[in-house]
């Protein structure tokens, strides 16, 4: 079961003035493939003016290595406030043997951690 709060994978898409309360990724930008149809890419995602809490915060991922290319890029998490978050931003990578994943242009500005319950920032593979 996934109980993920928003979980965007394409492209061109704006996520504003939202409340979240998740045990679980608040966002989750998911990666889209090079096989996909419209989407190759998941990119020029905006996420801003949004309150969470309990969340595991501003998530990307998890974007593991895929024969199909796995892509995520231009990404903006603006004016967050998060309130007792487990991990606040987070960055979800799994090393593989096979094909490619790419994360870029991701950026986090003015996010509020009130209380944090675990890490600020976790860049790694999926806990």
């Amino acid at each position: 079961m996934n109980t993920d709060g928003i979980d965007p994978a394409g492209s061109n898409i704006l996520i504003r003035n939202v409340n979240i309360t998740s045990y679980d990724d608040s966002i989750a930008v998911k990666p889209a493939k090079a096989s996909y149809k419209i989407a190759t890419c998941a990119e020029n995602i905006w996420a801003e003016n949004m309150t969470t809490w309990m969340g595991v915060g501003m998530t990307i991922g998890t974007v593991p290595p895929n024969n199909d290319h796995n892509c995520v890029r231009n990404v903006t998490f603006k004016n967050i406030n998060l309130y007792f978050p487990i991990k606040s931003i987070y960055v979800k990578t799994n090393p593989g043997l096979n094909g490619d994943g790419v994360i870029e242009n991701i950026l986090y500005e003015n996010l509020n951690i009130i209380e944090p319950i675990w890490w600020n920032i976790y860049i790694g593979p999926q806990q």
